[in-house]
């Protein structure tokens, strides 16, 4: 904590003295026929030596514009430009500490006769929304992909996970000429495409999917729209790879797309046994287009967070296909075979007045999961005003598992409570049909009055068996030994469909009132039969199985307004007024419900704040209300409670976000107060032995509090020199009931963290990230022996990048994580540390072979603690450990001009 509040301090000081020798630059913007500010001009700062922007921003609603710290003793060429009017270039011979002053800088309107001397390059535009930066203005190295472009962009970063962020706020897709040809996830995208293929760069907020504005300006995402050189009509790129390695590791994989102008075609393949997807599970989506259908539910890969070994194959292909401007058809295929191998330790200390319950346990699991999904799109845009979008998807999964535990008990008095062995063998198989459905018309006369027509629907039949067999000894009660040798057999079904319809109206300039109606249809089945086979023979358990159905109408009235005080500031209320009729049937009874709910919604936007509350429903599940005991173990029972009605939760929100682009600093918070009416709480009764049963009743809780403050700020390049930084910090506040033994008492806990990221570049030659964040987490139980549990972690990230000459590229990762507090026999510290070294060659450097090491040191472990009601428990999974691989890829972009 120390070494990060001294190191912005200095950063600080340098920034200070630094700037004092840097030049400044202002003036006003107006139009040169009626002398009227002209709102966000763009003024940017040319490298005359290089045509590299140097800084830019844009002009205030008064016209008046001021670039701060430019760099002294360069040749810089100053570039105002707004749409429809001519630019206005100027050169400079900067000097230290200069500050020059402009005036009043008029320009004339592209419709007056006059004569053009020539024209010049302008590396930024503001066109409306949208912010349009010239590729040709940012230099790159030769054969650099499109990230790096990117990364040169102001206001634009690039995270090492590839996420990418633009004036803070993060991207949500990544289109070429307009098409969604990668997805929504920009990450592979911009790893594979040249940079060279690029004419410019636009950007602007991702209103697709809310034409009426009514996302909050804080948390609206951004869309990069890259835009190709006219000279490029066709291409083909993608990457083929294969490594082999040492404890039987290996990959294998290659990607294939085709681009003709309007139709994209991908044929994707890999397998690999190293926990991820060998291209990452955003590069499968994204690279191949394959969440262009709707989310990224084809593919079920990623890292294996969880701890594991995991195997993996995967294949398929995908299919996108414009006609025209106004219609977009996507379909695709994919196959996913995981195979994976747990082992995990245990080790749980549960508080019981006086007494506390010590259990270790261990577990082994074996699972295999097979998946096909099949979806597509349909995208339809007859007009300017008019948008429809259909979207269906199918998937159909298959999936076994054994596992093997044993786990054994004592007490904080050295007396051994119970002992269990247990083993189990399930199998299953679910299917999953989705739709979507959105149209969307805005009036011709009245660009503020829309219809909007909305649909869902989504069916999905399961059905799985599990054998188990539990084998308890009970220590303190020997007649409370048992062995349960049981079948349990599950098919369930879910549907539910809803369809909404939507109407705004402008009644005055400034007021807007709208009306929403929806209609919404759920029905659940979930049956349980569970049979005893203690005797070899199967015999059904009626008391333990189960047969719940539940038929559930919503329907919902919301008129609302939204009223323009000014051009920054507005409020946007409503009243949902909302029926729900419930159908609860349960095996020998049945259970009626109907409410009625007023849930407000309030927000109010002025001038980068975001203020908003709203009020929601939440239903108890049908399986809480079922009035059966269902014993699933000796040492563990649930007994539903049919009195729980729905609960309620009032939240209150706070966002800021603020961008200053002269100087490239952003600063954001975000806050949330919540509370809660008949909230759904656990009452649990726990026995010396271990033994609990456990039900579910309505409490109220008490107020929680979340709250985030974060900096970032990329400075402007000083020499060869690019320096970035960000830092964040978040506290929260949480207070949990617990119900215990008959005893009431709450669990408050306090948490709260930083993090701190500094990012250098130097010539690309040399990439640095380096990052550290400290955890803290201080729960107090106000009840019993009002015991106090405290969580610290510390963390260490760092990447380091260096390009040497003769292509050879030398990469080196760290991860460091440590947590002191975690049981003895568990390891506190885990320090990761990955290299590898490669060699570019063949043509364009398409070609590499790449030595790796994975944990050098052989550290690697998934280690974690969390705090419960009356518990803490530290797991420890099985993971990949260190392993040399050797791999040799080939990357192959054919582009073509006829």
């Amino acid at each position: 904590m120390k070494t990060i509040f001294l190191s912005l301090i200095l950063l600080c000081l340098f920034s200070v003295s630094f700037a004092q020798n840097r030049v400044n630059i202002k003036g006003k913007v107006i139009d040169s026929i009626s002398r009227q500010p002209l709102e966000l001009s763009t003024i940017a700062a040319v490298d005359l030596k290089d045509t590299s922007l140097i800084a830019y921003t844009l002009s205030k609603k008064t016209g008046e514009f001021e670039l701060q710290r430019l760099p002294p003793d360069k040749q810089v060429r100053l570039v105002v430009s707004y749409a429809g009017y001519k630019s206005y270039i100027r050169r400079f011979d900067f000097k230290k500490g200069e500050v020059i002053d402009l005036g009043n800088i008029a320009l004339n309107s592209k419709m007056l006769e006059e004569v053009v001397v020539r024209a010049e390059r302008v590396p930024i535009k503001m066109k409306k929304d949208t912010i349009e930066f010239d590729a040709a203005a940012f230099k790159t190295r030769p054969n650099a992909a499109v990230e790096e472009l990117l990364k040169k962009l102001p206001g634009v970063q690039v995270d090492g996970d590839g996420t990418i962020t633009v004036n803070g706020k993060q991207v949500s897709k990544l289109l070429i000429d307009g098409k969604q040809f990668f997805g929504s996830d920009p990450k592979i995208a911009t790893k594979n495409l040249d940079a060279a293929i690029v004419a410019q760069v636009q950007v602007y907020d991702d209103r697709e999917n809310d034409p009426d504005h009514l996302v909050s300006e804080t948390q609206v995402q951004k869309i990069i729209n890259i835009k190709l050189k006219k000279a490029i009509k066709k291409s083909i790129f993608g990457k083929v790879f294969g490594g082999v390695g040492s404890r039987d590791r290996y990959e294998a994989g290659g990607l294939f797309n085709m681009f003709r102008d309007t139709l994209q075609v991908s044929v994707i393949g890999l397998s690999n046994n190293l926990n991820h997807t060998a291209f990452s599970r955003e590069e499968l989506n994204s690279e191949g287009g394959f969440d262009r259908s709707g989310g990224n539910t084809s593919f079920n890969g990623g890292r294996n967070w969880g701890g594991g070994i995991e195997k993996i194959t995967s294949g398929g292909f995908n299919i996108n296909q414009n006609y025209g401007e106004k219609l977009k058809l996507n379909l695709q295929y994919f196959y996913t075979q995981r195979n994976n191998v747990n082992e995990s330790a245990n080790f749980q200390q549960q508080f019981l007045k006086d007494t506390t319950l010590l259990t270790r346990s261990s577990n082994n699991r074996y699972s295999n999961s097979y998946t096909h999904t099949v979806s597509g799109l349909v995208e339809w845009k007859p007009d300017t005003i008019q948008n429809l979008r259909y979207n269906p998807s199918l998937n159909y999964n298959s999936n076994s598992n054994t596992s093997a535990s044993s786990g054994s008990t004592s007490n904080n008095f050295d007396m051994p409570v119970n002992q269990s062995v247990s083993s189990s063998f399930g199998s299953g198989h679910s299917t999953q049909f989705n739709q979507s459905f959105y149209f969307h018309k805005r009036s011709k006369n009245k660009s503020k009055e829309s219809f909007t027509i909305s649909h869902n629907l989504s069916i999905s039949p399961n059905h799985n068996s599990n054998f188990n067999n539990n084998d308890v000894v009970n220590y303190q009660r020997p007649d409370l030994s048992d062995s349960l040798h049981r079948l349990s057999v599950r098919t369930s079904k879910n549907a539910s469909g809803n369809l909404d319809f939507s109407y705004r109206f402008p009644v005055t300039k400034k007021l807007i009132v709208d009306v929403t109606t929806s209609g919404i249809y759920n029905k659940t089945s979930d049956q349980v039969f569970t049979y005893d086979r203690k005797t070899g023979l199967d015999s059904l358990i009626s008391n333990q199985s189960s047969d719940l159905k539940r038929d559930q109408w919503t329907e919902n009235i919301k008129p609302g307004i939204t009223y323009q005080l000014n051009k920054k500031t507005q409020i946007i209320a409503g009243l949902n007024t909302q029926w729900q009729q419930i159908d609860n049937n349960f095996v020998t009874s049945r259970l009626a419900q109907n409410y009625f709910f007023l849930l407000p919604t309030v927000r109010v936007e002025a001038y980068g704040v975001s203020l908003s509350y709203e009020r929601r429903v939440n239903q108890p599940n049908i399986s809480s209300l079922q009035p059966i005991t269902i014993i699933y173990s000796p040492l563990y029972s649930y007994t539903g409670n049919p009195n729980l009605v729905p609960g309620i939760s009032n939240t209150y929100y706070i966002n800021f976000f603020k961008y200053f682009n002269d100087s490239q600093l952003g600063i954001y918070s975000y806050g949330n107060i919540s509370s809660q009416k008949n909230m759904a709480v656990a009452q649990q009764t726990i026995r010396s032995d271990g033994a609990q049963t456990n039900t579910t009743v309505n409490r109220d809780g008490r107020p929680s509090y979340n709250f985030s403050l974060g900096v970032f700020k990329r400075f402007k390049k000083m020499k060869d020199w690019q320096l970035g930084s960000s830092t964040n910090f978040y506290g929260n506040y949480y207070q949990n009931l617990n119900l215990l033994n008959n005893v009431e008492g709450w669990q408050n806990t306090v948490s709260y963290g930083v993090h701190e990221n500094i990012n250098v570049n130097w010539k690309d030659v040399i990439d640095l990230n380096t990052g550290v964040g400290f955890n803290q987490s201080n729960t107090k139980y106000n009840y019993d022996d009002f015991r106090n549990v405290k969580v610290g972690t510390y963390n260490i990230s760092n990447s380091l990048v260096v390009r040497f000459p003769k292509k050879i590229i030398w990469e080196t990762k760290q991860d460091f994580n440590y947590n002191s507090q975690v049981a003895a026999g568990f390891k506190k510290g885990v320090n990761v540390v990955s290299s590898s070294l490669a060699l570019q060659m063949l043509k364009k450097d398409r070609g590499e072979l790449k030595f790796s090491v994975y944990d050098i040191f052989n550290q690697n472990v998934s280690v974690y603690r969390y705090i419960n009601n009356n518990s803490v428990s530290d797991v420890q999974n099985n993971t990949l450990k260190r392993y040399f691989l050797v791999t040799y890829s080939i990357k192959f972009n054919k582009l073509s001009t006829k």
